[in-house]
């Protein structure tokens, strides 16, 4: 017979060894969430601060704090966005400070990952909402936002879209659930007439250096720069909402002017969705470098980012998402606290 003392310390030790091999995995968890990156935690910290009510913010916001421009909404949401733009900005130094590294030049894809965050973000270029997948579509910010300023607040909207192949996946979900937008296609390779006329307008130019010759497929052409393109259509006083662009190499050739020209304050776009190619050649990697660079000058902000295992095999192209800082901001304004739409 067992003496009671002996029953609990064996019970003791059952216990003890039932429960003595999940130590391990809770203390892995532990490591993972304190090993978690300083921009989870501090974007945890804002979206905490916002189902508070923003009580929490009023204390970390110095009233001495350099605060950017804004116009003029509910104090505690700026806040919000204030120490959001913050983080993005802290995020994106840091890839900055790589990017001046030997390492940078070895990392390629690597160093550039998503340094803001769009709450209203999603996959987008299908027939049916959210449910858009492989080699075509892109992420894009505030779908709705954009498609409510155009039916109720009469605010133009244009979108480009360069490189089509003649699927018109992406001009057919522009023109269903963005109502309203006017939608460019380019593209000087299809071997077929257009199919997408009742979406968009279709031009057969190639985006490049003016009067550069290119060729692909058997065919050949005159480039056209974003420049020109903008004054022989009449829109260089407007806003681009969305540039989505897929031109197979083309990119580091067309981007950086154009990023110039957003530079200063010549042209306005809120978004560029972009396929870039892994950079081959040494010199293509200054090329890479440059591009996230004019970005920056740009005041664009990366958001997403995705390999492309659809296309080319996710190893040579990468899906890359930025939203201008003013865009984004508006945008993402409209999540947290939307006035007057839901």
């Amino acid at each position: 017979m067992r003496r009671i003392g002996e029953s609990k310390m064996l019970s003791t030790s059952a216990t003890t060894t039932k429960y003595c091999w999940q130590i391990p995995l809770v203390s892995f968890a532990l490591v993972a969430l304190f090993m978690s990156s300083s921009y989870i935690y501090q974007a945890s910290k804002v979206l905490s601060s916002i189902s508070n009510g923003g009580m929490q913010l009023e204390k970390q916001v110095d009233s001495n704090s350099k605060m950017r421009p804004h116009t003029t909404t509910p104090s505690c949401n700026e806040k919000v966005l204030d120490q959001l733009d913050e983080v993005f900005d802290k995020k994106r130094s840091e890839r900055v400070a790589v990017m001046d590294t030997h390492l940078g030049d070895h990392l390629s894809f690597d160093i550039y990952e998503p340094e803001a965050t769009c709450f209203s973000e999603e996959r987008f270029g299908s027939e049916t909402r959210y449910s858009a997948f492989g080699d075509g579509p892109k992420f894009i910010c505030g779908v709705d936002f954009i498609a409510h300023q155009t039916a109720h607040l009469g605010k133009d909207c244009l979108v480009y879209s360069v490189g089509s192949n003649n699927d018109i996946a992406f001009e057919k979900a522009v023109y269903t659930f963005m109502k309203g937008c006017e939608i460019h296609t380019f593209d000087p390779t299809l071997n077929k007439p257009f199919v997408g006329d009742e979406y968009a307008t279709f031009h057969p130019w190639g985006l490049g250096e003016d009067g550069v010759v290119a060729k692909q497929g058997g065919k050949s052409w005159e480039g056209k720069s974003f420049e020109t393109v903008f004054r022989e259509l009449g829109h260089e006083n407007r806003t681009i909402d969305v540039l989505k662009i897929d031109c197979e190499g083309c990119e580091y050739d067309v981007m950086p002017p154009l990023m110039e020209l957003i530079s200063s304050g010549r042209v306005k776009v809120n978004q560029i969705l972009i396929e870039l190619h892994l950079p081959q050649l040494k010199n293509n990697v200054t090329k890479f470098k440059k591009f996230f660079l004019a970005a920056d000058e740009a005041k664009m902000r990366l958001f997403h980012k995705e390999r492309n295992g659809w296309g080319c095999g996710g190893q040579i192209c990468a899906e890359y998402a930025f939203a201008s800082e003013a865009f984004l901001r508006e945008a993402n304004r409209d999540t947290i606290c939307p006035i007057g739409r839901h």
